[in-house]
């Protein structure tokens, strides 16, 4: 009797672990699938939502979530971030995020976008441009970014998901104002994550 009800335990937890991956798994497939939706609804692009069969990921590993330690930088000035288009768009730097990938210290710095700080939806959004030594090569040549929210950084941490790491705009077609990551952010790394070249040319 006690070996069935340990048996029924052990199953109900692996039942448990299941689900959890399963549900995780199908947040990133949205988040990714909202992106894709965002861009063919552009009245700017170029795309059909028949291109999707072009997108490319890395597979979705809970290791990609990586601990950050997170220094808030007080008493930044505006400067303005050079887009592929030309044209500027105004930041500041708002944080630096150490954490360790494959054995190795990296950090990233995390930009607040001046024209969101009075768009009440996005307003505490920050923004992290960057390359790294698979761009041109695996994933996008410009660069990938990814979101976090202000409100995610306790105690000076955070975890950052970097399943999340999606492609500019520029990527998939011309006409857009994508930022050009800052020297500062470029990482000497393969980041094996997130989202990979667009395979349809333009």
């Amino acid at each position: 009797m006690k070996q069935l009800l340990l048996v029924g335990i052990f199953n109900l937890l692996l039942w448990k672990i299941s689900a959890q991956v399963n549900t995780y798994t199908e947040d990133i497939n949205n988040f990714r699938s909202q992106n894709w939706i965002g861009l063919i609804k552009d009245p700017r692009t170029t795309l059909v939502a028949g291109d999707s069969i072009y997108l490319a990921y890395f597979p979705i590993k809970e290791k990609n979530k990586v601990y950050c330690k997170v220094e808030l930088l007080d008493g930044q000035e505006s400067f303005d971030m050079p887009t592929y288009s030309g044209q500027l768009k105004s930041f500041r730097k708002y944080a630096r995020l150490a954490f360790v990938w494959r054995g190795k210290n990296l950090h990233l710095f995390a930009y607040q976008s001046f024209q969101l700080i009075t768009n009440p939806v996005y307003k505490d959004y920050l923004f992290i441009p960057f390359k790294d030594l698979t761009s041109g090569k695996q994933t996008y040549s410009g660069g990938r970014y990814i979101d976090i929210k202000m409100g995610q950084i306790q105690n000076g941490t955070m975890i950052l998901d970097l399943n999340q790491v999606y492609n500019p705009w520029c990527a998939y077609s011309d006409g857009y104002n994508c930022p050009i990551p800052p020297s500062e952010n470029n990482l000497l790394v393969k980041l094996k994550c997130g989202e990979k070249m667009f395979r349809k040319k333009h």
